[in-house]
């Protein structure tokens, strides 16, 4: 009888722990409240105040990063996502030591090596970075790293899984198109196209039109005709502008980026198994999704527009990848739930060898649930991402005659509703080269626009 009111007593509170602890995502609230007042400065305050253990260094750095960029401060970024790539590389190789520490403990014990996309968008958004500080050449080195970085993936998980980004393509192509390096541009471009194949299936992006009238522009000039009809025949395109019409005109590239990344929750549930009398804690990740509200926008300048294109839907990766993980996942706490049941019944055996007769079952229960407890305390679900990311990141490619423009950007929710704009004065507009303008939008309701799925 004292064992079941034991039991009983020892059920409820575990359920008060299990709805008390916080996990890594619930520190983010503030500094997504802040995001959506546009307060970068306090942003990145409420970063500062969680900070979290060191395991979680690449993580601060990768958020931080962000937030300089979302501030303006591209220079600083930069030294902050130098410093997370490092680590991430550093951890890339999990020790044997930390292997077994998250398989006793759980999995957010291991230092923060980063989710496979994120390990790319690092590169991705340092190239970023140096092309606003008008710094071609250190954005093509950091296009170089995604290339190495995306064949050592290749190389060791399964096609199934994000091994392939299109968008880091569609932005090495650009990169090398403004240089005038015609080959490599037609390389990277080919190689965005046939992953943006691959997105359609796995996130439903398909290949930007801006994309398609690159690659007829850069066949044409190669002289590459059956290339050149194919893409024809697949686009249902017979117009276009060519390289030498091109080069005598400049390109404003706008790159959104569009709300914020979905938020990583844990979901919980303690239990009693029937069989062993053992408290079980079974607690896995989930992605809360966010709606950025805004669906599309349009760039304008003197009499010309052009429409935005997502060429990165972050949240649909996020939770592809995420869901190519579970079973591993899963796996992991089951196989940790037995370990503790065997170790809560160790100890029940020796604390029943210490004592007498009289006291021994009451004593052994006392100290079976504590150590059911302290291993339920220590069962979490690993709930970190980089939440700074964007929900998705859209492109719009506009042609201008050399000279300097004062450009429109219109935001466009569902239906082509207007959400507002923005507008950047005395854009200048060089012959043959490209003038990359960059933004973060997120919705002022972005924290009551999370759900889960």
């Amino acid at each position: 009888m004292r064992l079941s009111r034991w039991r009983i007593a020892s059920a409820f509170a575990l359920g008060a722990l299990l709805t008390g602890c916080a996990t890594w995502s619930d520190s983010f609230r503030e500094i997504e409240s802040q995001l959506a007042q546009e307060n970068y400065t306090q942003a990145l305050q409420a970063l500062e105040q969680h900070k979290g253990p060191s395991r979680d260094k690449a993580l601060y750095f990768l958020n931080k990063g962000m937030l300089l960029r979302m501030a303006g401060d591209y220079r600083a970024s930069n030294e902050a996502l130098e410093a997370a790539k490092e680590l991430m590389e550093q951890l890339s190789a999990t020790s044997l030591l930390e292997q077994g520490t998250t398989f006793i403990v759980n999995d957010a014990s291991a230092a923060y090596a980063g989710e496979e996309h994120e390990q790319v968008l690092v590169h991705l958004y340092e190239a970023l970075n140096y092309l606003a500080l008008g710094d071609p050449d250190n954005a093509r080195v950091e296009a170089l790293q995604v290339d190495l970085v995306l064949r050592q993936q290749a190389e060791r998980i399964s096609e199934s899984r994000y091994t392939e980004d299109a968008f880091a393509r569609y932005l090495t192509g650009m990169i090398y198109e403004d240089a005038g390096e015609w080959s490599d541009a037609m390389i990277a471009y080919r190689k965005a196209y046939e992953a943006y194949g691959k997105y359609q299936t796995l996130y439903g992006v398909g290949a930007p039109l801006s994309l398609k009238l690159a690659l007829l522009r850069l066949t044409e000039h190669l002289g590459l005709r059956d290339e050149l009809r194919k893409y024809q025949k697949e686009f249902g395109i017979d117009r276009w502008t060519r390289l030498a019409e091109w080069r005598m005109q400049g390109e404003v590239v706008l790159v959104l980026h569009n709300g914020l990344a979905p938020i990583k929750r844990e979901t919980s549930t303690g239990v009693l198994d029937p069989f062993s009398g053992h408290l079980v804690r079974l607690s896995l990740p989930y992605y809360e999704n966010s709606s950025p509200g805004l669906h599309s926008a349009k760039l304008i300048a003197a009499d010309r527009s052009a429409g935005a294109e997502v060429v990165e839907d972050v949240q649909a990766i996020a939770r592809r990848t995420l869901e190519t993980k579970m079973p591993a996942i899963t796996a992991r706490l089951l196989a940790r739930a037995v370990v503790k049941g065997v170790a809560s019944k160790a100890a029940r055996d020796a604390a029943r060898k210490k004592n007498d007769d009289k006291n021994d079952a009451l004593a052994a229960a006392i100290v079976g649930i504590g150590i059911e407890i302290a291993g339920a305390l220590t069962e979490r679900a690993d709930t970190r991402s980089w939440a700074t990311l964007p929900h998705d990141i859209q492109i719009a490619r506009l042609l201008l005659p050399p000279g300097t423009y004062s450009v429109k950007v219109e935001l466009l929710g569902a239906g082509e509703s207007a959400l507002g704009g923005f507008e950047l004065p005395e854009v200048v507009v060089r012959p043959g080269r490209k003038t990359y303008l960059s933004r973060h939008w997120i919705a002022p309701t972005s924290t009551m626009s999370r759900r889960k799925p």
